[in-house]
């Protein structure tokens, strides 16, 4: 799983899970809005995270571009 903080003028920017050739991306607010909750809530969050990953990994079109 591989997970990705962007840019959106806060501190802490919001997470996104990466597909597994790093081409695209999705937002992972719904689960955790940043990187630090994610990895605070690990046990909680995991399993989500991994669902969305194998999500976007099987169908690159439920994501954004990521660069």
């Amino acid at each position: 799983m591989k997970l990705a903080s962007l840019r959106d003028g806060s501190r802490d920017g919001r997470l996104v899970v990466v597909s597994r050739d790093l081409s695209c991306c999705a937002p992972a607010g719904a689960i955790a809005g940043t990187l630090q909750s994610a990895l605070d809530n690990w046990r909680s969050c995991a399993p989500a995270l991994n669902q969305l990953y194998q999500r976007i990994n099987g169908n690159p079109a439920l994501a954004e571009n990521f660069d």
